[in-house]
Order: structure tokens, then sequence, then C-alpha cells
């Protein structure tokens, strides 16, 4: 005699009943995969969420990217090009330095010919007329060869003079550059402090925030936020605001009939999304 079914148990879910929906760790909300509904306090939360997230990403790009950076690099480039030029200008320096020293040493090697030959003339003994008049002759070509010299010396004072004066003006550009250069690192040194200040208070308020949420949507928050991207958005329309990724109208319909705190995610850049109220 075949067997009478039995009638499921009071409180038991029939078989082919669907489970009952799962809420959220942590909250009230219903999690529906990939999508859950937010709390009004926790929609809140993620709106404060999203605005210092959004805080804290710009900090850390002027941070990480200082204002005057451009311009600290460009005195570091002058720096570097007065440094070249100055080496530049002292080896010229160097150069006629020695040349006067060599024309200096040729002036005196002449005077002492003349001083001797003079010396010669005016002693006379021994001398004939004709060597008189060659002695006389060499005199005056040692005295030549000095007054040519001296030019040539003179010349070449006014050319070191020249580039002495010049390498005094790069050395000035070389102390107004470092002294600008000082004065933009350390500013920039103390901007990134108080920045990096602001961050971790930044930080202790999102973690405050984060731990108010989801488990499963801080997950999902924090993994878009390591590749860059915003965490969260509110949506204004078919289009993902963190990534510009444009939603088919059969979805974003499909979203307008649903409750205002569902959460989603864009199947983009995975962003968790939020229609806006």
């Amino acid at each position: 005699m075949p067997s009478t079914p039995r009638s499921p148990t009071a409180g038991s879910p029939s078989p082919s009943s669907p489970p009952p929906s799962t809420p959220i760790p942590g909250s009230n909300a219903t999690e529906r995969d990939p999508t859950m509904i937010l709390t009004d306090a926790q929609r809140s939360t993620l709106l404060e969420l999203i605005d210092l997230t959004a805080r804290s990403r710009a900090l850390r790009h002027e941070h990480d990217h200082p204002a005057d950076a451009p311009k600290l690099q460009e005195l570091i480039g002058r720096h570097k090009a007065l440094g070249e030029e100055k080496s530049s200008v002292a080896e010229v320096i160097a150069g006629l330095e020695t040349e006067n020293a060599e024309l200096s040493a040729a002036i005196e090697k002449q005077n002492a010919q003349i001083a001797k030959k003079t010396a010669e003339l005016n002693d006379g003994t021994g001398l004939t007329s004709r060597d008189l008049v060659h002695l006389q002759e060499e005199i005056a070509a040692h005295e030549g060869k000095v007054a040519e010299l001296e030019e040539t010396e003179l010349e070449s004072m006014e050319r070191l003079e020249t580039a002495q004066t010049e390498l005094a003006g790069v050395e000035a550009s070389i102390s107004e550059v470092t002294a600008e250069g000082k004065t933009v690192q350390t500013g920039i040194k103390d901007r990134k402090a108080a920045l990096a200040g602001e961050l971790d208070e930044l930080g202790s308020q999102e973690s405050q925030l984060k731990a108010d949420l989801p488990p499963d949507l801080v997950r999902r928050f924090e993994g878009n936020v390591a590749q860059g991207g915003p965490g969260a958005a509110v949506l204004t329309g078919p289009n993902c605001q963190a990534c510009g990724q444009e939603i088919s109208g059969m979805t974003w319909h499909a979203w307008l009939a649903e409750d205002v705190n569902e959460v989603h995610a864009c199947e983009e850049c995975e962003a968790v999304l939020l229609r806006r109220s």
C-alpha cells in the first residue's frame, strides 16, 4: 500500500520555497549578490566616506606632486647650467693667467738682455765701432720685443679682467639660485609634512566610517581605491561617475525601479555605485 506524503513541519521551508534572504554583515540590509540594500544611516555614512576619500585623493596627489616641484626642477636645471658656465669661464681665466705669466717671464728675459747689453755698451772695453753699433741694434731689438710683449700682455690682462668680472656674475647668480632653491625646497618639505598630517587625520576618519558599513561593501570600496578609483560614486544618470562607463538602458531603468539605497557595482571599474535620491 503506497505511503501517504508527509506534510512539512510548521516553521520549516518548503522544498520548493527560496531560501530566506541573508542580512548584510553588520547591518539589517539585505544582500543581493552582487548588490545590497543599505539602511538610511549607512547611506549617509557611505556618502560621507565618498567625500572624505575624494579629499584624501586630492591631498595625496598634492603630496606626491607638489605644486612647486616644477619650479624646483627649473632651479636645479639653472644651477646646473650656471655650474657648467662657471667651469667654462674658470677655464678661460686659468688659460689667461698662464698666458700672462708666460708674457711676464718673456718680458723679464728681454729686459735682462737689455740690461746686459747696455752694461756692455757702457763699458766699451775692447769693443770696436762696429761692435758698439751692433750692441745698440741688439738693445733696440730687445726693446722693440718688450714693447710688443707688453702690448700683448695688456690685451691679455684686459681679457682676464673681463673674464673675472663674468665669473663674479656667474657666482652671484649661483648664490641667488641656490638660496631660492633652498627656500622652495623648504616650502615643499613643510607643505608635504602638513599634508601628511591631514592625510593621517582623514585616514582615521575614514576608518571610523568604514566600521559602520558592511564588510563586503568596504572590501569592494577599498579594492577600487587600490586600483586608483574613488571607491564609490553617486549615480546622476546612466553613466558610472567613477570611470564614465555607460550603463545600458535596460539596467538603468531596472535600477530606477529599485530601492534608492540599493548598492551596485560598475561592470567596468568595479566601483561601488549608489543612485542619487
